[in-house]
């Protein structure tokens, strides 16, 4: 792993200065996939910004008359899973969740650090085309079917955080997975 300058803000608007002012940033939240990239001297930024303290960016609620449910990006995986609003209005978004790689991923990874990465073969693609989801970062707006791009990429500009996701409530929803043997990642996954 090549040197970095690690900042841990206790605001959004700290972090997003951190990152005009750094070189190369990158965000940090669960880091699931950027520290293994980091690892294996993939990525290389010149400084880490841990989001993962931000409470504005966490948690579950019912919005718009009980028609959506917004989950905070930096949410981890087991919460969505386990989460009772979750269990009882929306839980294909539970279901969703609790299909993600291993207990310690789903502990720390968290869906704005997945969605980011924009991997063809997450869960959480899949969720948010089929609950007609919306991205939020702190400008912005953007609708699932324009929030994915091509594999590892997505409208988010690099300064960008996303803050949260709503996700509409259909009737009824499931969610099967052919998961790859050895990684547990999704072969196909559709909702």
């Amino acid at each position: 792993m090549y040197s970095f300058d690690y900042h841990r803000p206790g605001s959004l608007a700290s972090a997003r200065a951190l990152f005009a002012q750094a070189e190369d940033p990158m965000y940090l939240s669960g880091g699931m996939t950027l520290i293994p990239s980091m690892k294996q001297r993939l990525a290389a930024p010149s400084d880490l910004i841990d989001l993962s303290g931000l409470a504005e960016l966490q948690g579950i609620e019912l919005l718009d008359s009980d028609a959506k449910i917004r989950v905070g990006a930096l949410t981890c995986h087991n919460e969505v899973a386990t989460d009772p609003l979750v269990l009882e209005r929306l839980p294909v978004l539970a279901q969703v969740a609790g299909a993600i790689g291993d207990n310690q991923v789903r502990n720390r990874g968290t869906l704005g650090g997945s969605i980011a990465n924009s991997d063809p073969a997450a869960d959480w693609p899949a969720a948010l085309l089929g609950l007609q989801a919306t991205v939020h970062t702190q400008d912005r707006h953007i609708a699932a079917e324009d929030f994915f791009h091509d594999l590892f990429e997505t409208a988010l500009a690099a300064e960008d955080i996303v803050v949260a996701v709503d996700f509409a409530m259909p009737r009824r929803a499931t969610y099967q997975k052919f998961r790859h043997p050895a990684s547990g990642y999704a072969v196909v996954g559709v909702l």
